[in-house]
């Protein structure tokens, strides 16, 4: 989860920077870019009903770099600014409200928006203005070099086998690329890092409550299990 949680954490220097004042009530709020978890990793395929929408997203991320996803989130929220400043300035309410992914976007605007944002801010460009750095091998940052170029099927193939498939196999601890300094992000490097270790905890807090919750399930089937001996038999039967 850690590289998606660094990307939502970008998600948010996307907003500051295209909308100060709605990062600045959001921020007030104390609302965490976890809210558009389910958007990046499923492509919003797990909030929208309408298969039209869902396979128009899908083109633009299979056709474009990866990072694609958190732009258009960024769309997403930008475009809801006035219907989230019109909302009381509290925790719940704001993240109960952006967790909605609305069934009437208009997907053709938002892509759009997106292709905008991607082209204001080059992946690489807001990694340094949010001080979170992508590792050096991920596919985002990889990008331009690994799949760009291809041409066909062969030259698919070739990439997957030189490139691909060695970093994979490489035990070594992926380390983040280089970023660049500039003056106009250093008095927001602390305030980046703190939503990544606040993203960070919630997620350890959700693993453990996950883990909780099988185990739990676990405990109730054995002992729903042990009080009806004929349903004991019949499981010892059929694994015998």
């Amino acid at each position: 989860m850690e590289p998606v949680l660094k990307q939502l954490t970008i998600l948010d220097t996307i907003i500051r920077l295209e909308d100060l004042e709605l990062y600045d009530f959001i921020t007030e709020a104390g609302v965490l870019p976890y809210y558009c978890l389910s958007w990046v990793i499923t492509w919003c395929s797990h909030d929208l009903g309408d298969l039209d929408k869902i396979t128009r997203l899908f083109d633009l991320f299979l056709s474009s770099n990866p990072f694609m996803a958190v732009y258009f989130a960024a769309a997403v929220v930008l475009s809801r600014r006035d219907q989230v400043l019109a909302l009381p300035c509290d925790t719940s309410t704001i993240h109960s409200f952006l967790t909605k992914l609305p069934k009437d976007i208009d997907v053709d605007s938002l892509c759009q928006t997106a292709c905008e944002l991607e082209e204001k801010y080059s992946v690489f460009e807001i990694q340094c203005q949010s001080s979170i750095a992508l590792d050096q091998v991920s596919a985002i940052n990889r990008f331009e070099r690994d799949w760009l170029p291809l041409t066909s099927l062969q030259s698919l193939n070739d990439t997957i086998e030189d490139h691909i498939i060695p970093i994979l196999q490489d035990k070594d601890e992926r380390k983040p690329i280089e970023l660049v300094s500039t003056a106009s992000n250093k008095q927001h490097v602390h305030q980046s890092k703190s939503i990544l270790q606040r993203l960070q905890q919630l997620d350890k807090k959700d693993a453990f409550l996950y883990t909780l919750l099988t185990v739990g399930a676990g405990v109730s089937l054995v002992a729903m299990f042990m009080s009806n001996s004929d349903m004991m038999r019949y499981v010892l039967l059929v694994c015998s």
